[in-house]
């Protein structure tokens, strides 16, 4: 019966080293796991979407919307800027064409918390407008700077990635449509290093 028992929790992964691990059985999943993997992740997206909103709320009750905007645009263009030059040095560094179709492959963005997304689990594909989408009855003002953070995140991402390709959003969540649509095309001002909302 020990000897059986034993066998079990070997084969099992539930020895010392099999429970810092994971454990076989615990790594192998259960149904329930990537749902719940999915909302864990979410759950952190929404964190960073509030922290949007009330840096926005407290830049707009200091400062007002007409002044707190641009600052508010300069930020996103920087953190923007920060995140595609990682991005951009480890497609070079890995041998790989920082073109549009690349982007994806590389994308630093959790995007189990989008692409596993499924109706059934209520709200929208994209967590941090699920987030946004709340405070628009209360805080119409941020209608604009929550579209204003997709807008430069996106097009300055792919524009300082490729360093020779723009950006449009042509269709959004924040803007009543049924999902986010968007477009590319060659850009001889990006081409020259002068982005659609800075420069480098």
């Amino acid at each position: 019966m020990k000897k059986q028992r034993r066998e079990f929790i070997k084969a099992m992964g539930l020895t010392s080293v099999g429970l810092l691990s994971g454990g076989a059985f615990l790594r192998a999943g259960t149904p329930q796991e990537k749902p719940t993997t999915i909302y864990e992740v979410r759950k952190a997206c929404r964190q960073f979407a509030m922290l949007y909103f009330n840096f926005c709320k407290v830049l707009v009750d200091a400062l007002g919307e007409t002044e707190a905007f641009p600052l508010v645009q300069k930020a996103i263009f920087k953190l923007s800027l920060d995140r595609s030059d990682k991005i951009r040095a480890k497609v070079l560094a890995e041998g790989i064409e920082p073109v549009p179709e690349n982007f994806n492959a590389v994308n630093d963005l959790p995007y189990v918390a989008w692409h596993e997304w499924e109706p059934s689990m209520g709200g929208v594909r994209c967590p941090y407008a699920e987030v946004w989408l709340d405070y628009f009855e209360t805080h119409p003002w941020f209608k604009r700077f929550a579209s204003l953070y997709c807008d430069v995140i996106d097009t300055t991402n792919m524009e300082n990635f490729t360093r020779t390709t723009s950006h449009r959003i042509t269709q959004n969540l924040l803007w009543g449509d049924a999902v986010c649509e968007r477009e590319y095309f060659e850009s001889e001002q990006v081409k020259q290093g002068q982005f659609t909302y800075g420069k480098r």
